[in-house]
């Protein structure tokens, strides 16, 4: 039986961490199917990764990742130690696990262990979410054996040779939704369409204040399962109660639990542009309405944004970002939810997990 061990590394927001479960997912799947003895490590930080470790049973080692800011700040000085710091636990527990390769998602979590897998001659694979790379992917592409995109358009930025379009590896889990158990956990009406408010795993301050100013009018013709981010949750639930409508459903986080049950209710979805949102937007064939962040690094999500508008995703940007504009468009969305929803499905990859793990096995 053949052996392989492969650390998956990731870290930071949910965008980083569930593709990397997807890829997970699929290598066990791919390990069963060939016979393979197969060894999942799970090496980062943050409480996405922790929890997705916990949730999945896979080992999980934690390691200092310090973030270097392309502006003036005093939080760089204080990262420089997590940054060395997560350098030697990198190559600290690269030596004592020695994998046969080794997979990262990006963000500023994945420098130190790509660098200790070069030092110790492991291959190196990488995988870009959005249209633009970041900093991080940048660098570390150099240093790859195969790089993964999810947007043919991120070929540009990578070399020819070993950049390989995949798309976005997503759950599965994500598209096994049931509408009429989602109804029930919800507590919706099966009278009245479902918006779902999705602003990242953060939750988003610009996509809380449209949605509470549109409450009044949204809340006649629609229902909403609104994601406002732990942080924003109290402060937004205070102030949606002044409307005292039962068709409005805040939540702090949705999670592996609970969110393929929101997908399955809705009807459209009102979301960020993070490259793993429309990702699964897509596989679901959804009506959606994508709100990009306007400062977002590289300009990242207007441009995810933009790709995604060729298959029918409506773009509001943070400038137009006015209730009667969005509710316009969000009745719009509505009444060509089918034509819409069934040029959207053609911007997903359903196999990415999987061919970026037979990849990672060859």
């Amino acid at each position: 039986m053949k052996k392989y061990r492969i650390i998956l590394v990731g870290g930071g927001s949910g965008g980083h961490v569930f593709p990397l479960m997807a890829v997970a997912e699929s290598l066990q799947k791919l390990a069963i199917q060939q016979g393979l003895d197969l060894k999942l490590t799970l090496l980062g930080e943050g409480k996405f990764f922790e929890e997705a470790a916990k949730q999945s049973g896979l080992k999980y080692k934690k390691i200092m990742a310090g973030k270097i800011r392309r502006y003036f700040s005093l939080a760089n000085l204080l990262d420089i130690p997590k940054i060395l710091i997560g350098l030697i636990q990198s190559f600290w527990y690269l030596f004592w696990l020695m994998p046969d390769a080794v997979f990262t998602k990006g963000g500023y979590a994945s420098f130190p262990p790509a660098l200790a897998a070069k030092f110790y001659f492991i291959p190196l694979f990488i995988h870009e979410s959005d249209v633009i790379p970041g900093a991080a992917n940048r660098l570390i592409s150099r240093l790859a054996k195969k790089v993964f995109v999810s947007f043919e358009a991120s070929k540009q930025y990578f070399s020819s040779g070993k950049t390989e379009f995949t798309g976005n590896p997503i759950r599965t889990e994500i598209l096994n939704g049931d509408r009429v158990q989602a109804l029930q956990y919800f507590q919706l009406s099966d009278q009245l369409p479902t918006v779902l408010v999705l602003g990242g795993s953060q939750g988003a301050q610009k996509i809380n204040e449209l949605i509470l100013q549109s409450l009044p009018k949204l809340t006649v013709k629609f229902q909403v399962i609104h994601q406002t981010g732990e942080l924003n949750y109290e402060a937004v639930k205070k102030l949606a109660e002044q409307t005292t409508s039962p068709n409005y459903h805040p939540y702090p986080f949705l999670d592996f639990s609970n969110l393929p049950l929101a997908y399955a209710a809705a009807d459209v979805v009102v979301s960020r542009s993070g490259a793993n949102l429309l990702s699964e937007i897509s596989a679901l064939g959804k009506p959606a309405i994508v709100i990009p962040i306007k400062r977002s690094a590289a300009n990242h999500q207007y441009y995810n944004a933009i790709e995604f508008s060729k298959y029918g995703g409506i773009i509001i940007e943070e400038d137009n970002l006015v209730f009667s504009v969005f509710i316009d468009q969000l009745e719009s969305a509505y009444q060509r939810r089918a034509e819409i929803g069934g040029n959207i499905r053609n911007f997903a990859t359903f196999d990415a997990a999987d061919k970026i793990a037979s990849f990672l096995t060859q």
